[in-house]
């Protein structure tokens, strides 16, 4: 699995990377804008040369208005003026054909050639004018020198005949002269005047079409350069939005995802430390546990060894003493301690067994109809006699005569275990036990007058092997009441202690169970041993003398059994002699109970695979449901009685 940090790292490298590629991409666009840039800066110089020359032009074309009124220096300004044209015309030469443009020089040229002639034909007619009015007034002076003749009529008198026709004069004849030559000078000058005139329109409009097909094909060139550019631009920006678009959105999307792994791995991570924390503090609570167990278990040790020392001592002793002693009374009396003895030590043995089997979740409560009467009889029975034997008051109240599903065995152990401990620890004063039956729950309460409980020893009172200050000098382990939590709990019921230091103590246990039909009243009945099937009895065991006793129990009920220590003798006396029973001990060191049985059952050696098969242990780890339900026939759990054996061989 990549760790939190190479996957940051890594995200980090990448958006690095993607924001390199941006700053180039916005490089890489400024670059284009640059170049776009000095395009239009060249397009722009284009357009102002073309605002230029169309200025010029028109300047030019105005100068030509003026013609008649020219003079030198307005001759000097054409030629300038047209030489300036020249050469901005020739700044086109890159876009414009260069014939073209050398075609318009020379019409220019040629216009003003045509200008200059026009202009010298108008300097001519100026001329002939100023040399009229040189002469005119000199055949003016001399017209006034000469006297004109009187003419005569001829006839009569004068008056009928006609008169002499006049001469002409010398100034008559001089003005005519004058008139004829200015006449053909101007008529010639005219002449001359409006061919070059014609010839200037000609040459005007050929050079306006010139001139109008280089500004529109200029202008088209800025035109279409300029809708280039545009075009550019506005694919250059489209590109670039896309493209940083583009990236920016993946960064976007690189960050949002880099922030989800964050976030989830941060998430991963502190979910790690609240489990990291909860497992520290479940293993410090374990090992509180265990430390608390292990000395549970060295106080249960010291007292389970301390509290059988004394019957185990007593049993020794008097067994000593019956090896020495001859004297038939007190060896019947000293039977009676060692078997008096060897009970308690059943009995603590038996309390320890059902303890562990409790607390490790073995038991299971055996459900079966059963009157509440029968129990509340059973504790009088056998209570009453210890309550008066002790100077004490006891009160059993019934209330209900329901008939009831529940472990019948179970109830009578808990109220055994209460009255037992209400009597044990009261000196004086009264115990009361009272039953009922109410909305299907059974309430048990015993009360007592005896020492009670402080807050904090009502707290430690229902721990295993705990034992309170009042308990110091009493027998037992200290489990009466951890029994009892934990087969009220088995139950699904609940516990509930009130008590008052010096004045006594008060347990209310509530336990749901249904009712049942009506039972018939039992007839107790004796146990009758029917006629036994079996006749020969064979156990196995490794210790010899649990076997030699198992043999004379048998004897004592006219049964002959058969021992052995060992699998391969046990197989061999089975294939000489057909057994009714086999009796094996659960844990044995070579073979086990279960592996003995899986052998018997898988083998084909006389009648193993039929036989019956009991199964005796001292081990609390199975039930004997369990140890049923894997094949065995029954369950002995020792230490047994004579009648405890016949029980299960039956």
């Amino acid at each position: 699995m990549i760790s939190i940090r190479k996957l940051i790292s890594c995200g980090y490298i990448l958006i690095f990377i993607l924001i390199g590629m941006i700053i180039y991409c916005y490089q890489y666009e400024w670059k284009k804008l640059e170049v776009l840039e000095k395009e239009n800066r060249t397009t722009d110089e284009l357009r102002r040369h073309v605002n230029e020359l169309n200025f010029r032009l028109t300047g030019f074309s105005l100068l030509g208005e003026t013609i008649l009124e020219w003079e030198d220096k307005d001759i000097a300004n054409y030629h300038l003026q047209r030489m300036a044209l020249d050469s901005m015309l020739y700044y086109f030469t890159s876009i414009y054909p260069f014939e073209r443009i050398d075609s318009v020089h020379y019409l220019l040229e040629d216009k003003e050639k045509q200008m200059r002639r026009i202009v010298q034909m108008l300097d001519e007619q100026k001329s002939i004018k100023e040399r009229i009015a040189r002469q005119v007034p000199a055949i003016v002076y001399k017209s006034t020198q000469e006297q004109p003749k009187k003419l005569k009529r001829k006839g009569f008198l004068g008056i009928f005949g006609k008169k002499e026709e006049a001469k002409p004069t010398v100034t008559t004849t001089m003005l005519h002269s004058l008139s004829r030559n200015m006449i053909a000078e101007q008529q010639a000058q005219s002449r001359r005047l409006s061919e070059h005139a014609d010839s200037l329109a000609a040459r005007n409009a050929e050079l306006n079409r010139q001139l109008q097909s280089l500004i529109r094909q200029i202008d088209g060139k800025i035109q279409a350069d300029l809708q280039k550019r545009e075009d550019e631009i506005a694919t250059m920006r489209e590109k670039s939005f896309i493209q940083i678009g583009g990236l920016t959105g993946f960064v976007l999307l690189l960050l949002i995802i880099s922030y989800i792994i964050i976030h989830r791995n941060t998430n991963r991570i502190k979910r790690y430390k609240r489990e990291t924390t909860n497992l520290i503090k479940q293993l410090q609570q374990a090992v509180e546990k265990n430390e608390a167990l292990i000395n549970s278990r060295k106080k249960a040790v010291h007292t389970i060894t301390h509290e059988l020392r004394t019957p185990l001592t007593a049993i020794i002793g008097y067994t000593a003493l019956m090896e020495k002693g001859n004297d038939a009374d007190k060896k019947e009396q000293y039977v009676r301690n060692i078997r008096q003895s060897s009970d308690r030590m059943r009995e603590m043995l038996n309390t320890l067994l059902s303890f562990f089997r409790l607390d490790n979740g073995k038991e299971q409560p055996n459900i079966s109809p059963c009157r509440i009467p029968a129990i509340i009889h059973t504790f009088e029975t056998e209570f009453t006699p210890i309550a008066m034997h002790k100077g004490l008051a006891l009160t059993i109240t019934n209330q209900t005569d329901a008939v009831v599903l529940t472990d019948k065995e179970r109830i009578l152990q808990i109220g055994n275990n209460l009255l037992s401990n209400a009597i044990k620890f009261t000196e004086n004063g009264s115990v009361s036990l009272t039953m009922d039956y109410n909305n299907d729950t059974l309430t048990l309460i015993v009360e007592d007058t005896g020492t009670g409980m402080t807050e904090e020893e009502q707290q430690r009172v229902f721990g295993a092997f705990e034992r309170l200050s009042n308990a110091a000098a009493k027998d037992g382990f200290g489990l009466g009441l951890s029994i009892v939590q934990s087969i009220v709990a088995m139950l699904g019921g609940t516990i509930r202690l009130e008590s008052e230091k010096g004045k006594g103590s008060r347990f209310m246990v509530e336990i749901p169970m249904q009712t049942a039909g009506e039972l018939p009243e039992r007839i107790n009945h004796a146990r009758i041993h029917h006629d036994r099937t079996f006749h020969d009895v064979i156990a196995i065991d490794n210790d010899e003398v649990l076997l030699l006793m198992l043999k004379e129990m048998y004897a004592q009920e006219g049964i002959h059994c058969d021992t052995c220590t060992d699998a391969a003798e046990l197989m061999e006396m089975i294939r000489k002699k057909e057994y009714s029973l086999l009796l094996t001990d659960l844990n044995m060191p070579e073979i086990n109970g279960f592996e003995l049985l899986e052998l018997l059952r898988t083998s084909n050696v006389g009648n193993s695979k039929a036989i019956p098969v009991v199964v005796t242990t001292a081990s609390g780890s199975c039930s004997k449901e369990e140890l049923m339900e894997r094949g065995f026939s029954g369950c002995l759990l020792k230490p047994f009685s004579i009648s405890e054996l016949m029980e299960v061989s039956d």
